[in-house]
């Protein structure tokens, strides 16, 4: 697979990346779900730009947007879409290639934090996991259980913690096919700050990423949750198509043939 999309307005326009900023309620209108991050960038636009500048940054943003959302619309909602976000976030990520990066092998931080993903991400790690890839099924429903940033997540180093994909060695199970949020996820501070509490920590903000999973998540019947429970959900899903395809009664056929033996 390789995706050619030209963004280029989008970089004569605003600086590659800014540090993150709090979450803003104001996104542009045209976008069904921006991410926290693009809101900010937004936000903080907003108040320095004159208006007619602000103006033409919404309209290049918008257009954009809308390159992303024709281009995903292209593939298959699941697996194949995933792949395709997958594909535009490594590109549009690239530019960090020139910036004093410390995340790297092993560095563990991110790896015990709760992560949202995709109905499309959860799609491709269904097929990973699929195709035999071992995952841990205690620590995944542990996680499961939880409720949204449940105050467990704060204990950055537990053990019930960590990715359900995270190997002994430290090394990220899927890399290849790690969600896009995580794709994302960079840091210039010292690893060790991730897991450190109160610790200052300095995320890098690629604007055409955040646009990106902003038209992602905006496509329709795209869902959006903890990696987990999307995992999960995908993965029930499909226990209940092989179900369908063995031939398997389900619960209210059961009923059904049962009302219809008992007397009238």
């Amino acid at each position: 697979m390789n995706i050619t999309l030209d963004s280029a307005p989008l970089n004569r326009v605003l600086p590659e990346y800014l540090p993150a900023e709090p979450q803003s309620e104001n996104p542009p209108a045209s976008m069904a779900r921006a991410t926290p991050q693009l809101r900010a960038t937004v936000e903080q636009y907003r108040a320095t730009l004159p208006a007619a500048d602000f103006a033409g940054l919404i309209a290049t943003i918008r257009s954009v947007f809308g390159k992303y959302t024709a281009k995903l619309r292209e593939f298959q909602p699941g697996a194949d879409r995933g792949r395709a976000l997958h594909q535009l976030m490594d590109r549009e990520m690239g530019v960090v290639g020139n910036m004093p990066v410390a995340c790297g092998r092993g560095c563990l931080g991110c790896c015990h934090y709760e992560v949202e993903i995709t109905s499309d991400d959860a799609a491709v790690l269904k097929a990973v996991v699929k195709a035999g890839r071992g995952i841990d099924h205690e620590r995944m429903a542990v996680q499961a259980a939880r409720e949204r940033q449940s105050p467990e997540w704060r204990k950055s180093w537990s053990q019930d913690n960590r990715c359900v994909f995270l190997g002994e060695d430290g090394a990220c199970g899927i890399y290849g096919d790690r969600p896009s949020v995580c794709r994302k996820h960079v840091v210039t501070t010292p690893a060790a700050a991730c897991t450190t509490e109160g610790a200052a920590v300095a995320s890098v903000q690629v604007l055409l990423a955040e646009i990106l999973l902003s038209a992602a998540l905006s496509i329709e019947g795209t869902e959006f949750g903890s990696l987990v429970k999307m995992l999960l959900k995908s993965l029930a899903d499909m226990a209940a198509r092989r179900a369908v395809a063995l031939g398997a009664p389900s619960r209210n056929a059961g009923r059904s043939v049962a009302a219809r033996r008992s007397p009238g």
